[in-house]
């Protein structure tokens, strides 16, 4: 009888020494053996603890989706807005992901529940849906949320830098955010040599649903322009609040910016290419209109904003290609043909669009 008690002896030495190991090694009793829990700051300043690698991921925006494509991460996303079917940078396998809501908003709970997520990423844009009531239904059910923000340009690489750590993909993100740096840092040797005296002023304006909106120097493709050389000329802030759109009719868009040297016409989600087109014919042929100094010089360029494959105006890993068509859009004779830009950049990180 007494190896039988050596031999339980053993088994529970044994028992505990892995228990010990386990204990040591950070993972959460919630985690999966392949993950394990850190805390990171999203970009309200919110402390969120995630299990890492991110194995089932909700994506409520399409720029996160089309980070999270470049990150190689495709087949840890099971939820998609309804929006990403017509994002022409996501490839048709992240398309047929379950849709569990739109406009950053979810349609249904239990849905989302369905697909047992282990992490929600969103935007924190408080005028499209109830950011609050959003935070608090997915803490009742116990899934983190990662908010983003798409405020600034320089926090494109720092959102694929978040991602890369959650998603187990630090060597992608790192990739790609040496790349968008060197990006930046060749369009700002080329507007370090525009003489002062060259420097144009800019405007740009948005035709959504037949109403004209002026893109607000707070908005990343005004920051853009800034960044080629030019000066951007919309700078409004309504009682402490700066909204990167700004509705405006003709009349006043004329009287406020008839110094304009360019006058940059944006597509959208809604608006189509020759939508546009037809407002620059108009703008040219119009008297009134003609009283902006671009429109009587013809210096109106029409760039695509949308969510098509040859548009790169967008919050997302794109943009390091729109720096290069705002810049040749602007200084053509500065800078260099932006196809060439694009092209390195879809086989770089979207290989299956080149």
């Amino acid at each position: 009888m007494k190896w039988k008690a050596f031999l339980l002896a053993g088994i529970l030495l044994v028992s505990v020494l892995g228990a010990g190991c386990i204990g040591s090694s950070g993972t959460s009793e919630k985690a999966t053996p392949t993950q394990k829990e850190v805390t990171v700051k999203d970009f309200t300043g919110r402390s969120v603890t995630v299990k890492v690698p991110v194995e089932r991921a909700v994506i409520m925006s399409t720029s996160a989706l089309e980070i999270v494509q470049l990150l190689n991460a495709s087949d840890q996303v099971v939820g998609i807005p309804a929006e990403a079917k017509e994002d022409a940078f996501l490839s048709p396998s992240l398309k047929n992901k379950t849709v569990i809501g739109k406009r950053l908003n979810v349609d249904d709970w239990e849905k989302v529940l369905a697909l047992n997520p282990d992490l929600i990423v969103n935007l924190y844009l408080r005028k499209f849906y109830d950011v609050d009531e959003f935070l608090n239904r997915s803490a009742g059910y116990g899934i983190p949320v990662i908010m983003l923000r798409e405020d600034r340009l320089e926090d494109i690489p720092k959102a694929v830098e978040l991602l890369g750590k959650l998603f187990g993909k630090e060597k992608e993100a790192k990739s790609f955010g040496d790349y968008f740096n060197e990006q930046v840092s060749e369009v700002k040797a080329i507007a370090s040599k525009i003489p002062a005296e060259k420097r144009k002023k800019v405007i740009m304006i948005q035709l959504i649903m037949g109403k004209y909106y002026l893109v607000n120097g707070n908005d990343v493709l005004a920051q853009a322009v800034r960044l080629v050389g030019a000066d951007y000329m919309v700078n409004l802030t309504f009682n402490g609040y700066t909204p990167v759109r700004v509705p405006m009719d003709k009349e006043k868009i004329i009287a406020s910016y008839k110094d304009a040297d360019m006058v940059i016409l944006l597509t959208s989600a809604v608006t189509p290419y020759d939508q546009v087109s037809e407002l620059r014919e108009t703008m040219l042929s119009d008297e009134a209109w003609n009283e902006i100094k671009a429109v009587s010089e013809n210096h109106i360029v029409i760039l695509r904003a949308d969510m098509g494959k040859d548009s790169y105006l967008r919050w997302s890993p794109r943009m390091a290609v729109g720096i290069w068509v705002i810049g040749k859009a602007i200084y053509p004779s500065y800078y260099p043909d932006w196809e060439g830009k694009a092209k390195e950049f879809l086989r770089k990180f979207y290989p299956f669009l080149s």
